[in-house]
């Protein structure tokens, strides 16, 4: 019997557009099509940074089982469903959470093409799993189905397996939902409603006398715990899940519904040889790759011509007795056979992945398990030696096996080379973009691809939130360019205050400060006393205090303030939670120091925010 994992990448459109701009996750987002007469329908929508208030009724719990970590995607109304009108979908928003929130809104017109080009790439590089990997047929996919037949065991099986996908997708900040049954139908139906599943598993698990011999496998991914699903009978597990989980058409759930039947049961239960006469043959067709009756074929991903090369050793290679020359060697020799494929059709690497094969035959789960590593480009490059120090610094940071059957190298997405004439003069110019390009990579090799980014710049007056991590492709155009280049462009139209005003390093969270306004701090039993009032006068009276304090303590030292500018008084938006009211002020002290102070109008408490330079 095979086994296949059904990865479902909720919203998909929308998830494609947060990968992009990160920035987004804070606005409500919308993909919209065209349709006749001009009006524009949602294809699919979310807000992925919710506002902290209530939900309106109706609201769908699917939509908020992966909320609250990495990558969910998460409604703010279950009302609004994909084919409404937009209109119709922002008036839902406005009653929900306020007219200003249709004006943050952020609208993008659909691409299918860019979404499924998306995909096949998640796809291929999926092969770390299974080499057998496809994209649903779909009119929008949203699924990607694993053949983990004979590949399961090497990660420990099924529920370690599907927890580890999950896991790998939201490292990569797209969330994802999992699940493992014999045939594609029942995978796809259990990964869309794994919550129901999740909790007809606790009910039939109370109800046994001995919960160990329960049929469902409890999974719990980064907190969430029905984000994955292991499915032994299909038959028995899936029958209460309604009949849109068999993939029907819409006229064909309707005409079921129209005689009674709302579920997977009551349409196995129901005489096949009715079934195409009174509902159609897709509902035949349907029902026989749930059961597995009917075959239904993986389809490799689009794009699936990128090379491709593996190295097989005749007996166990170790790695702890050769030396890392020989495993260069073989890297150099896997990358001579993909690179120039590529190279001659003026195409370029943008990712690839390494996997280190174990032998299958003997030995336990986890050390059968095949090591992949995944190497990222910000710029295509067909550059053997820069593709090759990628790959070391790679696997410096990797935990390799003791010994290895295999090496396989595949090229899992591809860009156009960019090729530029050089100029007679200029030429650092012309040449700086591809040395700040490798200049990226290496650092992405050592330090990890999280850790460099760009800073891009948002209007928002609240200093935690003016500002997003992105991926630095304004550095790279910048160094593209002849002209200078501020690093987020259309930053100086964002409104924000004058750089003076804002302190070069902000930190990380703002740090409570012990403060006096009665003079330098005293010593002994008279500083205590001061600073019990002070203590005191905060708590009766903060907003009697209109300047700064007269002095501060910062990493075991007090610090005398000479000079001080403010306050500025900068207030949250309604949308995040409870509100936010500071009076910030640029303080300079007797040490030549400058930082950013702002005094909490709730309770009168001091904080640092930022240092100057």
């Amino acid at each position: 019997m095979s086994r296949i994992m059904t990865i479902w990448l909720p919203r998909w459109p929308v998830q494609r557009r947060l990968l992009e701009d990160p920035s987004l996750r804070t606005v409500p987002v919308f993909v919209c099509q065209r349709r006749p007469r001009g009006v524009m329908g949602v294809v699919s929508w979310a807000w992925a940074v919710q506002p902290q208030s209530a939900p309106m009724a109706g609201q769908a719990g699917a939509g908020q089982a992966g909320a609250g970590h990495l990558g969910a995607v998460s409604t703010a109304s279950g009302s609004i469903t994909a084919g409404m009108s937009l209109a119709e979908a922002m008036s839902m928003l406005a009653m929900a959470h306020g007219s200003r929130a249709c004006h943050r809104a952020w609208i993008d017109h659909d691409d299918p093409v860019a979404d499924r080009l998306t995909l096949d790439e998640l796809a291929r590089w999926c092969r770390r799993f299974s080499p057998a990997v496809a994209v649903e047929t779909a009119n929008r996919p949203e699924c990607l189905h694993v053949d983990v037949t004979g590949t399961a065991g090497f990660f420990g099986g099924e529920e370690r397996l599907a927890r580890t996908a999950v896991w790998t997708f939201a490292a990569r900040g797209i969330h994802a939902r999992a699940a493992i049954a014999d045939t594609v139908g029942a995978a796809w139906a259990a990964a869309h409603h794994t919550d129901t599943l999740a909790e007809q598993s606790g009910l039939r698990g109370r109800s046994r006398a001995q919960p160990r011999r329960r049929r469902w496998a409890t999974i719990p991914p980064g907190g969430a715990m029905s984000d994955s699903r292991i499915v032994p009978d299909a038959r028995e597990l899936l029958g209460d899940l309604p009949i849109t989980a068999l993939r029907l058409d819409a006229d064909v759930v309707l005409k079921l519904g129209e005689v009674g039947i709302g579920s997977i049961g009551g349409v196995l239960r129901l005489p096949r040889k009715s079934l195409a006469s009174r509902f159609g043959p897709q509902l035949v067709r349907r029902v026989a790759e749930f059961t597995g009756e009917r075959a239904e074929p993986l389809e490799p991903p689009r794009g699936a011509e990128l090379p491709q090369a593996n190295h097989t050793f005749d007996f166990p290679f170790s790695l702890r007795d050769a030396t890392e020359d020989a495993l260069r060697e073989i890297v150099r020799q896997l990358l001579a056979s993909c690179v120039p494929t590529l190279a001659a059709a003026g195409r370029g690497v943008t990712a690839l992945q390494l996997r280190l094969e174990r032998n299958a035959a003997g030995g336990s789960c986890e050390d059968r398990t095949p090591t992949v590593v995944d190497v990222g480009l910000y710029r295509p490059t067909a550059s053997i030696p820069h593709l090759e120090e990628l790959i070391r610094l790679r696997m410096s940071r990797t935990p390799l096996p003791a010994e290895i059957d295999g090496v396989t190298l595949e090229v899992v997405a591809a860009g156009n080379a960019i090729s530029r004439q050089r100029l007679l003069f200029g030429e650092a110019t012309e040449t700086s973009g591809p040395e700040v390009g490798m200049l990226l990579d290496r650092l992405s090799g050592r330090l990890g691809r999280a850790a460099v980014f760009e800073p891009k710049l948002l209007a928002d007056a609240q200093p935690e939130y003016a500002w997003v991590a992105v991926p630095p492709t304004g550095a790279l155009a910048a160094a593209g360019t002849a002209g200078a280049r501020p690093l987020s462009p259309g930053s100086a139209s964002l409104g924000l205050s004058a750089p003076q005003r804002r302190p070069l390093w902000l930190l990380p969270r703002p740090l409570r400060l012990e403060v006096g306004h009665g003079g330098r701090r005293r010593n002994g039993r008279e500083g205590e006393q001061e600073e019990q009032r002070t203590e005191r006068g905060a708590r009766c009276a903060p907003h009697h205090v209109p300047g700064p304090p007269a002095w501060f303590r910062w990493e075991s030292r007090t610090r005398s303030v000479v000079r001080s500018q403010g306050p500025e008084r900068i207030e949250t938006a309604w949308w995040r939670g409870p509100c936010v009211r500071r009076d910030y002020f640029i303080v300079e002290t007797d040490s030549a120091e400058r930082f950013w102070l702002f005094r909490q109008l709730r309770d009168g408490a001091w904080f640092l925010h930022g240092l100057f330079a």
